[in-house]
């Protein structure tokens, strides 16, 4: 059904597979609404419905396109299937509409996705993933859609002229980026891309972990045997996972799909033990030929008779060196139209040119383009090699890629699109760890509203200034690790969740010599913790009834909980036997030898794995460490990229959500959860300005271009960079729209004379305007009735930025505070921009007399992040409110107008901790703006400069200061 348009049911397939019966819609529904959720008709019929949901083309009754995704598709859809409304509400009831989350930041490119070829690997992995990996069907036709998104944006393999196309997908650590590129290379290789060269960062354990998954769920069993008999003694001792105890009933088959001709088979160029090498005797690796000379390789009738070779790759030079040698050896004629489709997973990492670009010297003719580094040189000459080729970085940390010199045409910028992925459901990121927008001055935290009470334990010792401390906090992490153990073998024995991994990870340094300290510390505590004595039930009943009974109470949704200590006292030591099985369960994972020696007792795919891993940047980038639970982190770390890449408590975690522990390093000095928290607003703060400028106007034209979005990026923490220095040489914002309720929250350090000059010459005068007591209506996250109480009143365009003129910002800041203002004064000279709505809410919390205010005024709680100059930020519901004003909606008080704009402001103590009586000398104001959104232009919304470096202009000058 999903494969055809919809049509009334009774006169298709139903009746087709009930001849002689007389079935009916409600008969239909019926069966539908009381079968098995896992029975293949209804998950069939689910599938359809999502598929018809997201189809790009069904009208209505009336002839009239309907949107994708969205409720008046789906009664489109319902309409010729010939249901009633009873019928209809009853099917909306089992399977909501999905909603196209995903965001896209597009070039025009001419359709040609889908064509008429067999969808053979696509559908076939589409049906692993739902029959064996038990996904839900509206999770595959998400991926579904996802995967279109970009392979409908690559160039067409059989088209006539040759194009390449460079893109991104920005997903999130842990979060399913590796199921998206599946998707997208099996569509590759049913429409004709014979050669697929996926690049999975640096590190070979990442590489044979990606091999394997492609192998499992893409090429399947017939690729990995490529004819040979499985049966044969020799030819079983060379097979890849002849030790695999999934091998091979849970790898994907394609049996007889792949009989009919023309369909490509899979030839594998890579296998899990081993990387892309040349072969020894000569023989050319790449088989490509021509079945109908007449034609180039790319025509239909030599796609068809080729196999697609695909070769699992990292980022080393002697893979892409020997991968080089071997197209150049399979000649020009055959690589000029061979359709080649490049995946670049940790696309930030070693494939980024990181070198200084030369100083340009008064020649205009001379160029100052940095020489590419070996690896960035590397790909680049596959991709000048082959015309055709199609590049895809995928990675969760876009700030190097976006960055990257977008003048140089040989260079890897995403220029055709970039796509941000939605997290999946059911994913814990940092949103879920931290607490950003909640308004505690509303509310009362505790483990069910404050993700930091649930999950977060803060860790302060030190192995060389508090030694005994830091032990303490060890051990309590372990006594966590092995009372979550228990519950988890609790859970098993109550419901049918089953837990096959179950780890810990302690990342405190790159060090391999303090890894190996660190080790010998955890294990000598683990000999002495007596787990299974009185004394290490007293420690575990304490932090089962003060820490994890409380949240589990409150998070843990279907999942059993155990109604007392008592009761899980039988699971601590079958936990406790299986961590101890083959010994103590510390094991060490710093390079790629020491995980080799580890091998057996640490492979996720082969066995249950129930250990403590210690290491460092061998265990932050990318490679997934399965059954994660506890986690002791107490690394500094200042680049946000790398950062975020060690968040590997990120990720999947069904069924132990609730057990989920993170003892974080939380010093004056270092902060480590705060960090998190600077990254998640950067984060947010890029995501939602490239949900605001996506798609295209109405005139077809791109609201934002892929050369525009470099300059979305922010940094809210000044001593966490984005990215490291060498990877944002060229960077610099000259003038940017500001996207929602943009926040000015970079203010000098606590305690500077500029905070009091700018409470009582700016954010005085501006809220003596708001002498109006208004209520905005407002809808938040599908909740109609809403209300915010405010004080409002309006002010002059150019009187407004005067004042904001006299404010002074945190230097680190100031840059930024720089480019929006640049455009705001454009705004208003060009008249767009007439007037602003200043706005300071009305909270229930406390309030403070100030006079000139005519009284006492509303304040809240924002803290300061210990010794930096960015707040927690606004209110998500607060923004929600204004954003009516600057869209030009009338509201109470107020009224209506397309050239308003809103200055929305906070007033807060700037202390720590904000306890006892408030001195005015402690207030500051925090400021928001949200510009008109008429005043937005639908094309270029961001003006931005790579400078030459014989300019004198500021902004050069400036850029020049960075670089130093």
């Amino acid at each position: 059904m999903k494969d055809q348009e919809p049509v009334p049911t009774m006169t298709t397939l139903v009746q087709a597979l009930a001849p002689g019966s007389v079935v009916t819609n409600v008969d239909l529904v019926r069966f539908v609404a009381h079968s098995n959720q896992n029975d293949p008709a209804r998950s069939q019929f689910h599938r359809a419905l999502a598929r018809w949901d997201a189809h790009e083309n069904i009208n209505d009754a009336s002839g009239n396109r309907t949107a994708p995704n969205t409720m008046e598709r789906r009664s489109a859809v319902y309409t010729a299937l010939g249901f009633s409304d009873e019928i209809s509400d009853t099917l909306t009831g089992l399977f909501p509409v999905a909603r196209k989350l995903n965001t896209i930041i597009p070039t025009p490119f001419p359709p040609w996705y889908p064509s008429n070829r067999p969808s053979v690997y696509w559908e076939n992995y589409a049906k692993y993933l739902h029959d064996v990996r038990g996904w839900s069907p509206p999770s595959v036709t998400t991926l579904d859609e996802s995967s279109t998104e970009v392979i409908e944006r690559l160039s067409d393999p059989t088209r006539l002229d040759r194009k390449r196309t460079k893109g991104l997908v920005v997903g999130y650590v842990q979060s399913g980026k590796t199921a998206n590129f599946t998707g997208v290379v099996a569509k590759a290789i049913d429409e004709g891309y014979r050669l697929i060269i996926v690049l999975t960062g640096t590190i070979e354990m990442l590489r044979a972990q990606t091999q394997r998954r492609i192998d499992m769920e893409l090429v399947g069993v017939e690729g990995i045997l490529a004819g040979r008999d499985p049966d044969d003694p020799y030819i079983a001792r060379y097979l890849d996972y002849q030790q695999d105890p999934d091998w091979p009933d849970k790898f994907v088959r394609h049996g007889s799909d792949l009989d009919p001709a023309g369909i490509a088979r899979i030839r594998r160029l890579t296998s899990q033990a081993n990387d892309f090498r040349s072969n020894p005797a000569g023989v050319q690796l790449l088989n490509f030929r021509r079945t109908n000379e007449q034609q180039p390789f790319n025509h239909h009738d030599n796609l068809s008779h080729n196999d697609a070779h695909i070769a699992i790759i990292k980022k080393n030079s002697s893979p892409l060196t020997h991968l080089v040698n071997e197209l150049r050896r399979l000649g020009e004629a055959t690589r000029a139209d061979l359709p080649v489709l490049i995946i670049d997973d940790e696309s930030d990492e070693a494939g980024i040119n990181v070198r200084k670009p030369r100083p340009k010297s008064t020649s205009e003719d001379e160029s100052d383009e940095a020489s590419p580094t070996r690896i960035n040189g590397l790909i680049r000459e596959i991709i000048r090699l082959c015309p055709r080729a199609q590049y895809v970085g995928y990675t969760a940390t876009p700030y190097a890629n976006v960055f990257i010199d977008l003048n140089d045409e040989s260079e890897l910028y995403p220029s055709d699109f970039v796509i941000a992925l939605d997290p999946p459901p059911d994913y814990m990121g940092v949103q879920q760890f931290h607490d950003v927008g909640r308004d505690w001055d509303d509310e009362v935290p505790t483990v069910a509203n404050s993700n930091e009470l649930a999950y977060i334990r803060p860790t302060h010792g030190d192995a060389d200034n508090d030694p005994d401390r830091r032990s303490a906090e060890l051990m309590d992490a372990l006594d966590a690790w092995v009372l979550t153990g228990a519950i988890k073998k609790y859970r098993e024995a109550n419901s049918s969740l089953r837990f096959r991994h179950h780890t810990m990870l302690i990342h405190e340094s790159v060090s391999t010599a303090i890894h190996e300290e660190t080790a010998r510390e955890i294990e000598n505590l683990w000999e002495t913790a007596q787990f299974n004595s009185s004394t290490g039930h007293r420690r575990l009943r304490r932090l089962f009834e003060e820490d994890f009974l409380p949240v589990m109470r409150a998070r843990a949704t279907d999942a059993p909980i155990p109604p007392d200590f008592d009761t899980l006292r039988q699971f601590i030591g079958e936990a406790h036997a299986e961590m101890e099985a083959d010994g103590d369960p510390v094991r060490i994972i710093n390079s790629d030898t020491a995980i080799e020696s580890w091998r057996r007792k640490i492979d996720f795919q082969t066995q249950d794995v129930w250990r403590i891993l210690v290491g460092g940047a061998k265990l932050s980038r990318g490679y997934t460490v399965e059954g994660l639970t506890i986690t002791h982190f107490s690394r500094r770390i200042n680049l946000g990229s790398t950062l975020m890449q060690a968040g590997r408590w990120f990720g999947f975690r069904p069924g132990y959500q609730d057990l989920v522990r993170l003892y974080i390093l939380r010093t004056p000095g270092a902060d480590m959860y705060e960090a998190f928290e600077g990254l998640l607003l950067d984060e947010e703060s890029f995501r939602d300005q490239l949900k605001e400028y996506a798609g295209f106007d109405n005139n077809g034209q791109p609201r934002l271009t892929p050369s525009e979005v470099p300059l979305l990026v922010s940094q809210h923490l000044p001593w966490l960079r984005p990215v490291a220095r060498n990877k944002m040489w060229r960077a610099v914002v000259t003038n940017q729209a500001p996207s929602g309720l943009h926040e000015f929250y970079g203010l000098p350090e606590r305690g500077a004379p500029a905070n009091a000059k700018n409470f009582r010459e700016v954010v005085i005068p501006l809220l003596e305007r708001a002498t109006a007591n208004i209520t905005l209506p407002f809808e938040f996250k599908g909740n109609p009735g809403q209300v915010l109480a405010a004080r409002a009143g309006l002010i002059d365009a150019r009187e407004a930025l005067t004042l904001l003129d006299r404010h002074e910002w945190h230097p680190d800041f100031a840059r930024s505070v720089k480019a929006v203002r640049q455009f705001l004064n454009e705004a208003t000279e060009s008249g767009k921009a007439t007037d602003w709505a200043v706005v300071l809410p009305s909270t229930t919390g406390r309030k403070f007399p100030i006079p000139e205010l005519g009284g006492e005024v509303p304040i809240v709680k924002r803290k300061r992040r210990s010794g930096q100059y960015g707040f927690v930020g606004s209110d998500p519901r607060h923004r929600e409110a204004v954003a009516q004003i600057a869209r030009g909606e009338s509201v109470p008080g107020l009224g209506a107008s397309s050239t308003r704009g809103v200055i929305f402001i906070y007033i807060t103590p700037d202390r720590d901790p904000d306890t006892g009586p408030i001195n005015r000398s402690e207030l500051v104001g925090l400021i928001a703006v949200a510009a008109p959104t008429s005043s937005i232009p639908n094309g270029s919304v961001i003006k931005w400069t790579v400078p030459r470096f014989n300019q004198s202009n500021d902004d050069a000058s400036d850029f020049n200061n960075r670089r130093q």
